[in-house]
């Protein structure tokens, strides 16, 4: 009975440290600082976006960033679908259908291109 509850524990044991790993996507994306795998569903100016967005970047941007150019990002966060709404970067150069990094919980991060 002793060697079955050991058995029982370290089963247990194995299976809570691979759900507590960190995952970093190339090296320097980390799943803890909020970075997950998009895809770009939407660009445009930021009062024209259609799609919703659960994470919205341009709750905080002034009426004058209206016309801004604006990306609408989806991904998926524990398994569900989400969006982010986020200011195009100035040297981004993307497309609908890009797939990139995005940071939910940071609207100032970039939104890097994936190698993958």
């Amino acid at each position: 009975m002793k060697v079955r509850t050991q058995i029982v524990f370290f089963a247990a044991l194995a299976g809570l440290t691979g759900c507590a790993s960190n995952i970093v996507h190339e090296g320097k994306y980390a799943q803890d600082e909020g970075w997950r795998k998009g895809t770009v569903v939407e660009i445009g100016p930021a009062k024209n976006l259609k799609r919703p967005s659960f994470y919205d970047c341009r709750t905080g941007a002034s009426d004058k960033e209206g016309n801004e150019p604006y990306v609408m990002v989806a991904f998926l966060r524990n398994g569900h679908p989400y969006a982010r709404a986020a200011k195009l970067p100035a040297d981004a150069q993307l497309q609908v259908g890009d797939k990139v990094y995005v940071n939910f919980k940071d609207c100032n991060a970039p939104i890097p291109k994936r190698n993958s």
